[in-house]
């Protein structure tokens, strides 16, 4: 597992900090995906790894969404500190864009750019065509060319 961990991290995490907008949440749920992968009965087979933990990653973020959609946020005592690099600011340009994306267009790109996958594992994940695979991402790209 070690190994699936090592290959497969990354990708997980950078689709969940796509789609939560938050580094801590997503390193959370990171390791709420493993132990998932780890605690379930089914073995994690290494040539549908990734598929199987964006899977559970997706659903294990969907459900922390629901879960904290109702509620409200307190306001912050301080101040959020402001970003110091380029870099942060264009990453939270580009999270910012993604966030505007409408979800059937957000999903497939977020699993084809950030997760790896091949647009068969995504048309089989998000259960659609093929074509309609293509379709969202090309035109989630184009949305967010128009963004910038």
């Amino acid at each position: 597992m070690s190994e699936i961990y090592a290959e497969h991290a990354p990708a997980v995490y950078r689709c969940l900090l796509a789609w939560t907008r938050s580094p801590a949440l997503a390193e959370e749920l990171t390791a709420e995906t493993f132990y998932r992968a780890i605690v379930a009965d089914q073995s994690v087979r290494a040539a549908t790894a990734r598929g199987y933990l964006i899977a559970i990653a997706r659903n294990a973020w969907r459900k922390q969404h629901a879960r904290h959609s109702r509620q409200t946020p307190l306001p912050p005592d301080a101040p959020a500190p402001t970003p110091s690099t380029e870099a942060q600011l264009d990453l939270q340009r580009t999270l910012t864009a993604l966030a505007a994306l409408p979800d059937d267009l957000r999903e497939p790109l977020v699993l084809y750019a950030q997760g790896g996958l091949a647009y068969d594992e995504i048309a089989a994940q998000l259960n659609i065509t093929l074509a309609a695979v293509k379709v969202r991402i090309h035109r989630a790209r184009q949305k967010l060319e128009n963004y910038r």
